[in-house]
């Protein structure tokens, strides 16, 4: 038999894909179970979406959301490719990055100024490609999330 669907309902069905988080699904999937026609031939639908709420809830529940802080930077990747700049102190890798992309690394005459990698895009013709400043790498003295063997 045939569910006879209204439009908001289909609607809602493209929004639930888009959807990234677990509330967001959870409210949409609630819309959607209000929207559509209670009778005999939507009872398997309408227990599909309970049970897609149910799991949702089941997801949320598991993990609970925590604030997401990390001790060792994390550059997301962006561009055709991404390419870390490393060396001893004093080399002139910030101003590189600062001559080869926009961004704007502190520079100083002093050894161990890059604290933190400063992320760059350079362009080169039509593409772009991610340079990354990273703090200096010694046998002395380091930042307490990099290693060095």
């Amino acid at each position: 038999m045939v569910a006879n669907l209204p439009p908001q309902y289909y609607e809602k069905e493209a929004e639930l894909k888009k959807a990234k988080t677990p509330e967001e699904k959870i409210a949409i999937l609630e819309e959607m179970l209000s929207i559509m026609p209670k009778h005999k031939s939507s009872e398997k639908l309408q227990a599909l979406i309970k049970s897609k709420i149910s799991k949702y809830r089941k997801m949320m529940e598991k993990s609970p959301q925590i604030a997401k802080r990390s001790a060792v930077p994390v550059i997301e990747r962006e561009g055709a490719g991404q390419v870390a700049i490393c060396g001893p102190p004093n080399s002139g890798k910030s101003t590189l990055i600062s001559a080869l992309t926009k961004a704007k690394p502190e520079i100083a005459d002093y050894p161990f100024t890059t604290k933190i990698p400063v992320p760059g895009m350079m362009k080169y013709e039509d593409i772009k490609i991610q340079l990354i400043d990273t703090p200096s790498l010694s046998t002395e003295f380091s930042e307490n999330w990099v290693e060095i063997y």
